[in-house]
């Protein structure tokens, strides 16, 4: 891959004309963004870049470190002197920027809304697969440390979370607790979670797993669809999809049926508004399952010249921008 040829072709123009006319001045070049109480990451990844691809001891560099918590135009990265030596590279630095703290971002506002619960990143559906490594070690700044994919956790089967999928169940013509036994029979070893909305009837899928295996039922998961009402509503009060009042139900009935035990995992559809909802009003969630949110880029940075040769030239507001919590790298 060469990555020189993923860069904006003007950058490379303007470096040639930095060269020819503008060899000496010292530019300050600014990065930042536009939102508050994010969480910043990707800048080491930044740093990997300009060290393996400019000259950093020709320019001087000041950032801010990985998983700070910034806000609206708060400089985040400063790169100060000829723009030749690294103006090419704004765009990548930007891009890298706006993924990593966008998904950081999320996952941090997510463990948030949580409360403390356990959250798991079910992200491995929402993307392209190329990019589960780097996008997991941006949830894991956020504060996610479980995923979905043994990459994801690093191979680390204790962080990495899976029960069944509904094509398992599917498989067993719809006889869930058929579809447990083979599960636990294949893995005994791993703890014995049951998807229990294939029929839409999630208390009684439960109870039915809970009379067949008991202590060794681990937990249930509810990921009902938006579209459906769970058969536990009766005329007059149906509520679409995963709800309090369901968990609140499911939870009573495994309780009242020596099923206190079981813990209970939502998943389908789940961002930080829906899981404080829950949490509102004390939903006895176990684990939240959080997939396609996590990975909404919306944090975009850009970069503007502030200074040249210490004086304030820059475009009508984008002036420059002192933070004193910049750390000045050290070059060795």
């Amino acid at each position: 891959m060469n990555l020189k040829d993923r860069i904006s072709i003007y950058f490379y123009k303007t470096q040639k004309i930095a060269k020819k006319y503008h060899k000496d001045d010292i530019i300050t070049l600014q990065f930042f963004q536009r939102h508050n109480d994010v969480k910043l990451c990707g800048m080491n990844e930044v740093l990997t870049l300009l060290k393996e691809k400019t000259d950093i001891t020709k320019y001087t560099i000041r950032y801010l470190p990985e998983g700070s918590i910034i806000n609206n135009r708060e400089v985040a990265l400063e790169l100060e002197g000829p723009y030749y030596e690294f103006g090419i590279w704004e765009g990548i630095i930007d891009g890298i920027l706006a993924r990593q703290t966008s998904i950081a971002t999320n996952a941090y506002h997510v463990v948030k809304a949580a409360n403390g619960k356990t959250v798991v990143s079910m992200t491995d559906r929402a993307d392209h697969y190329i990019n589960q490594e780097r996008d997991a070690y941006a949830i894991e700044v956020g504060g996610i440390k479980n995923h979905s994919t043994l990459l994801s956790s690093n191979h680390d089967h204790s962080r990495t979370y899976g029960s069944m999928p509904h094509a398992l169940i599917q498989m067993f013509e719809g006889d869930l607790v058929k579809a447990c036994e083979a599960y636990h029979k294949t893995f005994p070893e791993d703890p014995l979670v049951a998807l229990v909305d294939f029929h839409n009837d999630v208390i009684s899928d439960s109870l039915a797993c809970l009379k067949k295996f008991g202590k060794e039922l681990k937990g249930v998961r509810i990921d009902t669809s938006k579209a459906m009402i769970d058969k536990m509503f009766t005329e007059g009060e149906a509520e679409f999809g995963v709800t309090p009042t369901q968990v609140k139900r499911l939870r009573e009935a495994l309780d009242l049926n020596g099923g206190e035990h079981v813990k209970i995992t939502v998943s389908s559809g789940f961002n930080p508004a829906r899981i404080a909802e829950f949490e509102a009003e004390k939903t006895p969630v176990d684990t939240y399952g959080v997939g396609a949110f996590m990975l909404n880029i919306n944090i975009n940075f850009s970069a503007d010249a502030t200074l040249i040769n210490g004086k304030k030239v820059a475009k009508a507001g984008r002036g420059y921008l002192k933070n004193p919590n910049l750390i000045e790298l050290k070059v060795e």
